[in-house]
């Protein structure tokens, strides 16, 4: 009778080690460390009990009571919009043909870059897949924007600004959602028009660069004529203004000198104006030629011709 009681003693003893040992593994497991490039969420029966745990060593109850969840908040993280890599290569492009605002097609491929937004409980939480999410949005964004712009805009001069409005449209969707991404950068790898018409994007593409050199030499050419025009606008108007001050001056001096003359005419009218009409008599007759005719049939006179010489 003793040794049966002694072996259930025993096999009790080894149980409560047993269960103090796995007590104790399961309560030192609930030990965890944060990463200095990470931050932690610690959850509680599925619910946040901190949503954003610094690095270091830190204790939360092990599972299944408690769960802690980690997120890299400085690593930057990349998303291709159009297509897929492989090794420095392109893949076959996928969702890339886009319709532009006058319904054109253009394969556009994009590269996406952004990091978790702090904390990073939405990130964690919020979304299944955040990646996929992030990819979804850009190729929402891209698409809208696209469509509200010409194909030569897209091609040339809106590209800059195509890839800022579609990050911008992008964040603030992204932000509507909750996702707790924040998004660093877009850069448009390819834009280019479908294989079987691209030869006619060219041509088309070269035909406008010659049309707006064209437009560019007629522009200088114009320019040269307006300058040229207004030069010879000033020259003639100097001119005038030289011959309007002559002639001011010219008058001016007539005046005066007919005011000399009127004492001297109300003291001898007569003597005046035959001295006036002499004196033009002979400014006339200085400068004209004097034809005679001999007198014809009837005549008894020559005739006299006077032509001033101007």
């Amino acid at each position: 009778m003793t040794r049966p009681g002694r072996r259930k003693t025993w096999i009790r003893r080894v149980a409560l080690l047993a269960a103090t040992l796995a007590a104790g593994a399961w309560g030192y497991s609930g030990f965890y460390s944060i990463a200095p490039s990470e931050h932690g969420v610690v959850l509680r029966f599925g619910r946040v009990v901190a949503d954003n745990v610094p690095p270091g060593m830190h204790y939360a109850w092990p599972a299944p009571i408690g769960r802690v969840l980690k997120a890299q908040l400085t690593e930057v993280r990349r998303i291709e919009v159009g297509y897929t890599m492989l090794g420095r290569k392109f893949t076959e492009a996928r969702r890339s043909d886009l319709i532009t605002g006058d319904e054109n097609i253009l394969k556009m491929m994009l590269v996406v870059q952004y990091r978790v937004a702090p904390p990073p409980t939405a990130f964690l939480l919020r979304a299944e897949d955040p990646h996929w999410l992030v990819e979804r949005a850009m190729e929402a964004s891209l698409s809208r924007r696209v469509a509200s712009l010409p194909v030569d805009a897209v091609l040339t001069t809106a590209r800059s600004e195509l890839q800022i409005r579609v990050l911008e449209d992008a964040q603030a969707l992204l932000d509507s959602y909750g996702a707790g991404v924040t998004l660093i950068d877009a850069n448009l790898q390819e834009v280019m028009p479908p294989l079987p018409v691209s030869d006619a994007f060219t041509d088309v593409a070269s035909a406008k660069k010659d049309a707006e050199q064209r437009i560019e030499q007629a522009r200088e050419a114009g320019a040269r004529t307006l300058a040229n025009a207004r030069s010879e606008a000033q020259r003639l108007t100097e001119e005038a203004r030289g011959r309007r001050a002559e002639r001011v001056s010219k008058a001016e001096g007539d005046a005066q000198r007919f005011v000399r003359l009127l004492p001297e005419y109300r003291r001898a009218p007569d003597l005046t104006r035959k001295r006036l009409y002499l004196e033009a008599m002979e400014r006339i007759l200085s400068r004209a030629k004097i034809y005679v005719i001999e007198p014809g049939a009837g005549e008894t006179r020559p005739r006299i011709t006077v032509l001033e010489d101007r």
